[in-house]
Formats: structure tokens, C-alpha cells, sequence
């Protein structure tokens, strides 16, 4: 980790330099010497083992984190004293932090010194050797460590660090240690039906039975193979509890706020971000929900492992007990309020993330704690669930803060001091409280990238005139579709996500003229308004869509599907949402040949599906479709060959569905099929033992139904709200 907290340091002071420039006038040579050194610092963590064996080179790793953590204490207050005094004061604070930078070089320079005189393993047969004999390179000769080092400098490059193997004596320690607090040996489970042992999966060769310190010993090697930047991604994911769900585009945001994104020049960083996301992926060290992408976890067993190094390295601070006490050095906290019976002291912290799990909430006495001084330092605060009902006027001190995630809290209205935010990246208020607009000083945030409103109400959240001017926007989401501020829209060419609700038949010019101005959309959601208790959406016949969409939702009635819709060729995801189509709308949908994702929520009003719903041919990546309708009653066949690639069918509120096509069984690649609910009937006709439907499904490795006699009244009524 001593890699990552240099370079993304550095990293940090080199953007400093280029957004505070009035900040840090005068003291640019100070600023850039620093960032020298610390690349020189960086350089040498490269050529560092992953864990750091030799006490000597713990003690200068710890040492060095204190030192960086405190001129990141230094530069943040300089930043929020620069931003409270007057012009004339400001040349005092700079003369007082120059002398700061000074002492700060100073301790630094020293730091170099150790660093050079600390010994290491360096070449692979020495980093074996040294694992089983650490003490016995310490007694070489200075030509010898220099020879040795210059060899180290190219084994550890990033196109060799995967092939070093071995594992040091602090490995063992720390394996002893793991294997100390797991009691039995871990195993993974997959979710495929059946008894739990049936289904019992290895990964990279564990097997059932093997101790829990060799596992340990597979998952240091994992771990110690990655690029700096993985492993922090990878310890972040356990910053969320055991057990929930990460949207993908949740975390791609709080890792580029928490500045633990590689830059790369000419790139976006929320696309490293997810490039990143998705190594961890392929590598398995994170794992995707079943037939939902953009929800992720930790898998068990490496989460044990990353709890444990996540703490031994102070990454995060995790509050998850009764009694617990934080470290003084910790930068992330995470606390879970239902596993807690006291509201954990933060007083002698100086914490620069703060999140708040669970469905508990903090005691109304402890709600005051954003007015408090150590709170000031916060680049990032999730409340998500909470109950609280507004921001403090203290909000305006947090000026490091980049994401305020307020989703599902009662929030009804925003402080106006919100505005003063000034390095606010994300502002997340979905699924809150009503507010029906937004501060007008919200105009103010120039390096707002994402702002996510709504539904949190059945008309949208009108954004304050004068949003054309936040040019960083990638995402912007739940806005009402005012014609006056809906041209501005058009100005925010730098969009990604669009979601605009209450689209009418008077303002859907000015919409889809703003829309065609951003060439570079990948989503777009457009919701239509209510008459007459009815949701009515109004889409133009003529348009040309940007060619780079690849998500699209249409909420509301349809009288027919536009023909331009068939022209969206690099579309993946489409979801139709209480469309209540009277023609087949496969008809036009079939002409999207990389769809992968297909929702049909109340789209289309038909008792009956038959071949002509999904021809031979048609949808050759569709991997997954949903189905709602109150009205559907039977699917009557499947051509053979129809829906090469579906692994995922999912019926749900089809409450008179009684008969699955015939064909189904034809469908090999199926992997999911789900029935909500199932009438009792069809369940008897779909069992394994003398069903005369089961033939059907019976090459399906996952079904799962809720029968109609097991759903309460309460479920009932609510399935009804859910399908309109």
C-alpha cells in the first residue's frame, strides 16, 4: 500500500496545484520540490516487495504514512483558512504554511535517507531466499545491495510484478494471524438450487477441508500480483457491509472522489475507474449479482481476507461491533448502526470519508454532528437511509467535500449554503423527501459531475436556470423538463446520463432538440407525465437519436413504437415501461442487433404470445428479458433457434400466466428462470415428478417462483402497486 498512498498523493498535490492556484500562489516552488521528492519516494515503493517483509522497512513504511497524512492535514487547513479570511490576511497564512512546507521538506529529506539505506530483496531468487532467511542479505556489501537493487528495479516493473511468487515471513505471520480468527475452513457457495454441498465450488484450486492459512496464502498471492490502484479498489469494496449489493455507478463515483483513480492522460476518470472495477471482475476478486451487472460484492471468502488487510494497513475503519474504538489514523470510517448500541465517539478524528450503514438510525440528540470540528475534512459523506429531514447551514464549511450522497433520507429542501461547495463532484438525491427545486447557487458547483434527482415525486426536480453552465456534468438525472431551462441541456455537450421526467407534448421539441446537441449520451431516460392518472409519454416521429446510446427507458403510454427507435444499433439495455402497446413491438425491437437486456414492464396489452414474438434471427445477443403484464396468459411456442444467447427469463406480475411456450426446452443457454407469481396450477403442471409442463424447464439449473397460495394480501397489494 505504500505505493498507492504516494502516487495518489502526489497525485493529488499535482491537481491541487492546477485548481487552487490562487490558493498556493507564491508557493508553486515549494509545492512542485515536494512533488519531486515524492516521486523519488514512489519510485522506490515500486521496486518494494508488496507486503513490506522487514521490520526496518515497516517502520519507514509507517512513517512515512504519518508524514503523508499530515501534510494532507496541513494542506486542508490552509485551504479552509485561505477560504475564511479576508485578502489582506491571506499573505500571513501563506508565510505560516511556507514555513510549514519547510519543516515538511525537512522530515522528508530524512525520510529519503532512511529509504536509501534501507536493505531489500531484489532479485526473485533473493525475495524466495529471503521469505525463508530475512536476516541473512542484511550483512552484503554496498556494491552487491546496489547490483542487487538495479536488478530489483526490473523484476518489479508492472510487466513482471505478476510473475514473482513466494511468500515472506511477514505473510506467514500475517497468516498465522488470519488463521488464528477463522475457526474452520471456508469454502464458497454458489446460488444454483439444491442442497448447499451439491453445490460447493473451489476457487483457484481450494479445496474443502484445506486450512484457512493456505487459502490465506492463495489470496496474499492474488492480491500481491495487482497494480496499486486494484488493491485500493479492491479494499474499498469492503468499506460496504457483509451482505450489500454496491451499484456499480456508485462505486465508479466514490473512488474518483476518494482520488484513488490512476490518472491517465486524455481519459475520463470515471472510465478508469470502471476499466478497474471490471479487472476486478475478471480476476474474481469481485463478483457481479445474477443477471444484474451494475450490482457487485466482495465474495466471502476474499472479503475475509480484505477485512483483515484492510485493517492491519488502516485503510478504512469499519465500526460493526457493540464496542469498538476507532484508530486515530483512520481516514475512512464505516459504521454499521445496526450492529451498535452507542454512537461511536469521533472527536479525536480527523476522518475524510464517513459512511453510515444499516436500517437504524442515529439518535435524534447525535444528529448534530456535521456542525462539529473534525468534520470539516470530509471529501466524502454517504447517508444514505438516514432519516434526517435537512442539512445543517454547516454544510457550507465542507468545502474538501466531493460526494454527498443523500439517496432514500427525507430530505425536503436544501440549504441554499449548498452552493459553496466548491469541490463537490457527485450530489446524489435520489428517492428523497419532496423538494420541487433546486438552490439556485447549485450553478455555483463548476466541478459538480454527477447530480442524480428523483423520482421523488411524480413531476421531477426543476434545476435552477442557469445549469447549462456546468460543463463537467456527466450525469444528470430526475430533472423536470421545463422548456425555459430543457434548452439549456443542449449546452452540456459533455453529458454521458440524461434523465428527464414530465415530457409532454409542449415541451418534447425543445427535449429532443437538446438531446440531438449531445453526441457523446450512452443513457438516456425520459418519463412522461400524468393525465388523468394516467402516464403519458409523447415521443416525436421524426429523430435522430445520438449514435452512441446504449441505454435507453421510455416511461408512459405509447400509441405506437417511433421507427427511429429500430435505428439505435448500438443499443444493449431498453426498457419500455407502461407503454400498453396494442402491436407486437418486436417488430421494430428486433431490428436492434446488440440488445442484451430487454424489459417489458405493462409494454405490451396482449392475452397471448405466440412464434411471431420472437422469430429466428432476431436478438442474437438478448441475454435477458423481463415480462410484466397483467393481461398475458399463455406464451404459446419458441421457434427452435429463436434467443440464441438468453440465459435469464423473468416473468413477473404476470398473474394469469398459465402455460410456458413450447420451445422453451429448446432454449439451451437458460440458465435463470423466474416466475412472480406462479399460479398454484402451473406449479403442479411444472414439477419435477409427473409435471407435464416440466419437460420444459427441466434444463434449467435456477428456477425460482412464488406460488399464489403463499402470498399474503399485504404481498398481493403490493405486487399491484409494483405493475401499475
Amino acid at each position: 500500500m505504500a505505493e498507492a498512498l504516494v502516487k495518489f498523493f502526489v497525485q493529488r498535490l499535482n491537481s491541487l496545484l492546477v485548481e487552487e492556484i490562487e490558493t498556493f500562489s507564491g508557493l508553486e516552488d515549494q509545492m512542485h520540490r515536494l512533488v519531486n521528492t515524492l516521486r523519488e519516494v514512489g519510485q522506490y515503493t515500486e521496486e518494494m516487495s508488496c507486503e513490506e517483509g522487514d521490520a526496518a522497512t515497516c517502520g519507514w513504511v509507517n512513517e512515512l504514512r504519518e508524514l503523508i497524512s499530515e501534510m494532507d492535514d496541513h494542506i486542508d487547513e490552509f485551504i479552509i483558512q485561505m477560504d475564511r479570511q479576508k485578502k489582506s490576511d491571506c499573505l500571513v497564512l501563506t508565510d505560516c504554511f511556507r514555513s510549514e512546507l519547510l519543516k515538511i521538506e525537512s522530515r522528508l529529506a530524512l525520510a529519503v535517507h532512511r529509504m536509501a539505506e534501507l536493505k531489500i530483496p531484489t532479485t526473485v531468487e533473493e525475495m524466495e531466499y529471503s521469505m525463508e532467511n530475512p536476516h541473512e542479505l542484511e550483512g552484503r556489501g554496498e556494491d552487491d545491495r546496489k547490483k542487487s537493487q538495479e536488478q530489483a528495479s526490473q523484476i518489479a516493473s508492472p510487466k513482471n510484478s505478476a510473475t514473482i511468487g513466494g511468500q515472506k515471513k511477514d505473510d506467514k505471520d500475517e497468516s498465522q494471524d488470519f488463521h488464528d480468527s477463522q475457526k474452520s475452513a471456508l469454502k464458497i457457495s454458489t446460488t444454483t438450487g439444491g442442497d448447499e454441498e451439491d453445490n460447493m465450488e473451489t476457487s483457484h484450486g481450494v479445496e474443502e477441508g484445506e486450512t484457512s492459512d493456505q487459502t490465506f496464502s492463495q489470496f496474499q498471492l492474488d492480491y500481491n500480483k495487482l497494480p496499486y490502484y486494484l488493491q485500493s479498489c479492491f479494499l474499498y469494496c469492503c468499506t460496504f457491509p457483509e451482505a450489500y449489493w454496491i451499484h456499480k455507478g456508485r462505486l465508479i463515483q466514490l473512488l474518483v472522489a476518494e482520488g484513488l483513480v490512476q490518472e491517465k492522460a486524455g481519459e475520463i476518470m470515471e472510465d478508469i475507474a470502471e476499466a478497474n472495477i471490471n479487472e476486478l471482475i475478471i480476476q474474481n476478486m469481485l463478483q457481479e449479482e445474477d443477471n444484474n451487472p451494475n450490482r457487485l460484492s466482495v465474495p466471502y471468502l476474499y472479503r475475509d481476507f480484505c477485512i483483515h488487510k484492510m485493517e492491519k494497513k488502516i485503510f478504512t475503519a469499519t465500526c460493526t461491533s457493540p464496542i469498538f474504538s476507532f484508530p486515530r489514523s483512520a481516514r475512512r470510517v464505516s459504521i454499521d448502526l445496526d450492529k451498535i448500541t452507542v454512537t461511536p465517539d469521533l472527536t479525536d478524528l480527523q476522518p475524510r470519508s464517513l459512511f453510515l450503514f444499516g436500517y437504524q438510525d442515529l439518535p435524534e440528540h447525535d444528529r448534530n454532528w456535521l456542525t462539529l470540528p473534525w468534520a470539516k475534512f470530509l471529501r466524502v459523506l454517504d447517508l444514505e437511509g438516514r432519516k434526517i429531514k435537512s442539512l445543517p447551514d454547516e454544510v457550507e464549511n465542507l468545502i474538501h467535500l466531493r460526494y454527498l450522497g443523500l439517496r432514500k433520507t427525507n430530505i425536503n429542501q436544501l440549504p441554499a449554503s449548498l452552493g459553496n461547495l466548491r469541490a463537490l463532484q457527485t450530489l446524489v438525491l435520489r428517492w428523497c423527501g419532496y423538494f420541487k427545486a433546486l438552490p439556485a447557487k447549485i450553478i455555483n458547483l463548476a466541478k459538480l459531475r454527477h447530480l442524480k434527482l428523483g423520482p421523488n415525486n411524480s413531476w421531477g426536480t426543476t434545476p435552477s436556470a442557469g445549469i447549462g453552465k456546468l460543463k463537467n456534468l456527466l450525469t444528470l438525472t430526475g430533472i423536470h423538463a421545463d422548456c425555459c431551462i430543457t434548452r439549456e441541456l443542449g449546452n452540456l455537450v459533455q453529458l454521458r446520463k440524461m434523465g428527464i421526467i414530465d415530457v409532454t407534448g409542449e415541451n418534447v421539441g425543445e427535449v429532443f432538440a437538446s438531446i440531438g446537441k449531445i453526441q457523446g449520451l450512452l443513457c438516456l431516460s425520459l418519463m412522461g407525465k400524468y393525465v388523468d392518472h394516467q402516464l403519458v409519454l409523447v415521443l416525436p416521429d421524426s429523430f435522430s437519436p445520438p449514435p452512441t446510446i446504449r441505454k435507453l427507458r421510455l416511461d408512459g403510454l405509447l400509441q405506437k413504437l417511433p421507427q427511429w427507435l429500430g435505428s439505435m444499433k448500438m443499443l444493449t439495455k431498453l426498457r419500455l415501461g407502461f407503454s400498453y402497446l396494442s402491436e407486437n413491438p418486436m417488430l421494430v425491437l428486433h431490428l436492434l442487433p446488440n440488445l442484451t437486456r430487454l424489459t417489458l414492464w405493462q409494454a405490451y396489452v396482449s392475452k397471448q404470445l405466440g412464434k411471431e414474438f420472437c422469430r429466428v434471427g432476431w436478438f442474437p445477443k438478448l441475454e435477458f428479458l423481463q415480462i410484466a403484464s397483467n393481461v398475458l396468459e399463455e406464451w404459446t411456442a419458441i421457434e427452435k433457434g429463436a434467443l440464441p444467447s438468453l440465459n435469464c427469463l423473468h416473468f413477473h406480475c404476470c398473474s394469469k400466466l398459465r402455460m410456458l411456450p413450447e420451445g422453451l426446452q429448446f432454449v439451451t443457454t437458460l440458465k435463470h428462470l423466474y416466475l412472480f407469481p406462479l399460479l398454484d396450477d402451473h406449479k403442479e403442471r411444472l414439477k419435477p415428478d409427473g409435471g407435464e409442463e416440466n419437460y420444459k424447464i427441466k434444463h434449467i439449473s435456477q428456477i425460482s417462483f412464488i406460488p399464489t397460495s403463499c402470498c399474503e394480501p399485504s404481498a398481493r397489494r403490493n405486487a399491484g402497486d409494483m405493475c401499475g
